[in-house]
């Protein structure tokens, strides 16, 4: 099936089901359903314990009047249908907003929300904050671009250093003003001091980063692994990517990667034959 027709299929659903249970997903091509069960009024959730105590602290019955929606999520792969299934995850929020807000109150359920959103956009690959001290409002990222417009205060910035968008000219660091050292000052000797003992640290900082990291695919800002698998997600533009070939991931399923040993072979480039 070309892209045109999971396009066709994608618009269909979105005709049949109406918002609250089906969402497309903008990043890939895949969605997201909602289904909601209904329970009769004397629906009863029984356990009993298969213990030897039988105590009545190990039962548990009561009747229920609700149970959250289960969600599925399911992206389509470029060989669906005719080779390649869809790729599903199912899940189940136990609370909602809504319930939340009835436990917690008010003023702590505006927290947790806006505590909620941050995550969110935090996961969100295409979303980056305005440089700005005093707005830091989140900017959506034009795909291959660099540029970033905050719509709170209009300010037009680089997404990869975080200062005013500078078209195609390189990204440059912060230039550092330079100490002026006075013949005959006494504290000669230490500013001089402190300046070689800056440039020796910086030196040395430049050094361990080409050994111990490498460059997010996405922004070239340096990543370092600590531990944990080869699945890693970039601090600062929060893309996934392949710590041993560096391949971007998609955010809907990035583990689908490495199912394949085979697929960080494709990617790595082969060693250039040293010349004798």
């Amino acid at each position: 099936m070309s892209r045109e027709d999971q396009e066709d299929e994608l618009l269909a659903l979105t005709s049949i089901y109406a918002e609250d249970e089906f969402k497309r997903t903008d990043a890939a091509a895949g969605g997201e359903f909602q289904l909601c069960l209904e329970l009769p009024s004397d629906f009863v959730i029984s356990i009993k314990s298969n213990s030897a105590t039988n105590s009545s602290a190990d039962n548990f019955e009561n009747t229920v009047s609700f149970l959250p929606p289960i969600v599925l999520n399911f992206e389509l792969p470029p060989g669906y249908p005719s080779t390649t299934p869809p790729n599903f995850t199912l899940s189940c929020k136990w609370l909602t907003p809504t319930q939340v807000k009835d436990l917690v109150g008010e003023q702590l359920f505006s927290r947790f929300d806006r505590l909620l959103l941050q995550s969110s956009l935090d996961l969100m690959a295409d979303i980056v904050y305005c440089p700005r001290l005093t707005c830091q409002m989140p900017v959506m990222q034009e795909p291959g671009g660099t540029m970033g417009i905050c719509s709170v205060c209009q300010y037009a910035f680089c997404i990869l250093c975080k200062m005013t968008f500078h078209g195609i000219s390189p990204c440059k660091e912060p230039e550092e003003k330079p100490v002026e050292l006075n013949e005959g000052d006494e504290s000669d000797d230490e500013d001089w001091k402190r300046v070689m003992e800056k440039a020796f640290d910086k030196k040395k900082n430049i050094e361990w980063i080409k050994e111990n990291a490498k460059p997010c695919p996405s922004c070239k800002v340096p990543i370092q692994k600590d531990e944990g698998c080869n699945k890693m997600t970039c601090s600062r533009c929060k893309q996934y990517f392949c710590w041993v070939c560096l391949k971007i991931l998609p955010t809907a399923n990035p583990y689908r990667h490495f199912e394949d040993p085979l697929e960080c072979l494709k990617e790595l480039k082969p060693p250039e034959e040293e010349e004798y």
